[in-house]
């Protein structure tokens, strides 16, 4: 292993390089020689490169210092270990060959007890350097995995994108806008909108615990579960229950899904909803806000036998709002949520507005209240408005 090393000595007295050199080869290294430090940068710069620089500090043409100076500004040759020699032992040359780069200084050997502290300087030189030279490989090699999974990680964050539906063409009165804003590059929370016939529109909102690719997973899971149980049951609360039997098969342990759904009457405001262990939504208007309450529970861990449902109608001038629960969850830099009565106050403000400036309103309180940060979890909002006409 020893003969592999290869170290370059750069040295002015013919004596003093003819000694190191016998020293060196005896020890089993390979050793390059220069008589000064312009010949010995240009030898650094040959192939096969050195692996490391014993350099004498006094020399003609390019000094020792100058010498590491050189070699430092070089990115090629910057991590190669060099190793000043001198018999000057003064404080302030010392400073100086450290100062221009070296790794190292020691006094020429004189005896044979300074030879072996030589050798061994070298030694523990080379073993930084092997480590370095380990370092930066293992760090290329992540920073290549890192980027071929940043790539993966788009790709499957422009799918998902493009797997979350429009909101669709009003029929009716209703108006519909959504906003998802994953926390990261892949989200966990779902949404959907089915046409049961000509004016009832069916609109899911679920949640698959955590965020990232499990979760992201998990929820195309979801969504392809729900769409043919919107079309084979009548009620919201049918549909959630059968989402968590026919979810209970794919989720692993320790991951589980809240959801609410309803079912909209585009012509007459009408409104069933059921949810499990989702936030509830909010109904606000000229009469204050109002809650469409969730049952407790989750879904995915076949645990719930039926759910009961409620009604509600959407008035003329009132809006619905269905989130997931990243948005009242979001904290600001002393921890405080946003909240579910923040929220309600941003919604009632201005619950008269273009559905789609209801999102821009919820979206500047939420950044004010998580600046300089920003909410740590996926976001998900419905808004469902029956305006004035």
């Amino acid at each position: 292993m020893m003969a592999s090393r290869r170290i370059l000595l750069v040295e002015d007295s013919s004596t003093m390089r003819r000694m190191l050199s016998t020293l060196l080869q005896d020890e089993g290294y390979e050793v390059a020689l220069a008589k000064d430090g312009k010949e010995g940068l240009a030898k650094a710069r040959e192939v096969p490169p050195v692996d490391l620089i014993l350099t004498d500090f006094e020399m003609p043409e390019l000094d020792g210092a100058g010498l590491c100076r050189e070699l430092k500004a070089d990115t090629d040759l910057r991590s190669i270990p060099v190793l000043l020699l001198t018999t000057l032992c003064e404080t302030e040359n010392k400073v100086l060959g450290l100062d221009s780069g070296a790794d190292d200084y020691i006094q020429k050997p004189r005896n044979p007890e300074e030879i072996k502290e030589l050798f061994a300087r070298i030694r523990a030189h080379l073993r930084i350097s092997a480590l370095r030279t380990e370092l930066a490989e293992r760090n290329r090699l992540l920073e290549a995995a890192h980027k071929k999974l940043s790539f993966e990680l788009d790709l499957a964050r422009k799918v998902q994108q493009a797997m979350m539906p429009r909101p669709p063409q009003p029929r009716g009165v209703l108006q519909v806008a959504v906003r998802y804003t994953p926390a990261n590059q892949l989200g966990g929370d779902i949404y959907d909108f089915y046409r049961l016939d000509k004016m009832r529109l069916g609109i899911l909102v679920a949640d698959v615990s955590g965020h990232g690719v499990n979760s992201a997973m998990l929820s195309g899971m979801v969504k392809t579960l729900a769409a043919p149980l919107s079309i084979a049951v009548m009620e919201p609360g049918e549909l959630l229950a059968g989402l968590d039997v026919a979810g209970e098969q794919f989720f692993p342990e320790g991951y589980f899904c809240t959801g609410f759904y309803l079912i909209a009457d585009e012509e007459t405001g009408l409104l069933r909803y059921a949810g499990v262990g989702h936030p509830p939504a909010i109904i606000v208007g000229p009469n204050g806000p109002r809650l469409l309450n969730s049952n407790p529970g989750m879904l995915g861990i076949g645990m719930v036998d039926g759910t009961a449902g409620d009604s509600d109608r959407l008035a003329p001038g009132e809006s619905l709002i269905m989130y997931t629960d990243g948005l009242t969850d979001a904290m600001d830099p002393s921890d405080v949520l946003f909240g579910e009565q923040r929220l309600k106050t941003v919604l009632q403000a201005h619950h008269g507005a273009d559905p789609l400036e209801i999102l821009n309103q919820v979206d500047q309180a939420v950044a004010i209240h998580t600046s300089p940060g920003r909410a740590s979890d996926d976001i998900n909002i419905i808004v469902l408005q029956y305006p004035v006409r």
